[in-house]
């Protein structure tokens, strides 16, 4: 069975437009579109958050394409679509966003706690999960303490 979502008719400008409401909603001190070379689509939504009166930086990326294969391997019949694939993967992106917000809401997690993976340096181009990665998962040590 395909990914939810792959019906949407949804433009992606209403998606990204909920996505921002609902960061905006929940606290964040601004929100930043990054785009992709070339196409003007737009690849990431960078945004601060205030974390014990410093302002920290998230990049929440969508990689379209990569999503376009998982698509091609379930055998979707417009994966070849690259307006579709991308409004479809937003559209997945903005419902784990709102799934993340409702744990907020009832107060499960912290919103810098949903958002963790994303947190970049001051620089805004290494996340935490690809410095972790990178580490070869022993960034925070090898575990014997």
């Amino acid at each position: 069975m395909p990914i939810k979502n792959y019906t949407t008719k949804v433009p992606v400008v209403r998606t990204i437009k909920e996505i921002q409401e609902s960061l905006i909603k929940h606290g964040v001190l601004g929100i930043l579109m990054e785009y992709e070379k070339g196409t003007g689509r737009i690849e990431a939504l960078k945004f601060l958050i205030e974390v014990k009166g410093n302002k920290v930086p998230f990049r929440l990326p969508t990689d379209w394409r990569k999503f376009q294969e998982v698509l091609k391997q379930q055998g979707v019949k417009r994966w070849n679509d690259d307006d579709y694939c991308y409004r479809v993967a937003w559209r997945v992106v903005r419902d784990w966003v709102m799934a993340q917000m409702a744990l907020f809401e009832i107060n499960q997690v912290e919103l810098p706690q949903i958002f963790l993976p994303y947190m970049t340096d001051l620089n805004g181009v290494s996340t935490l999960y690809e410095r972790v990665l990178k580490s070869g998962f022993k960034f925070l040590g090898d575990g014997n303490k």
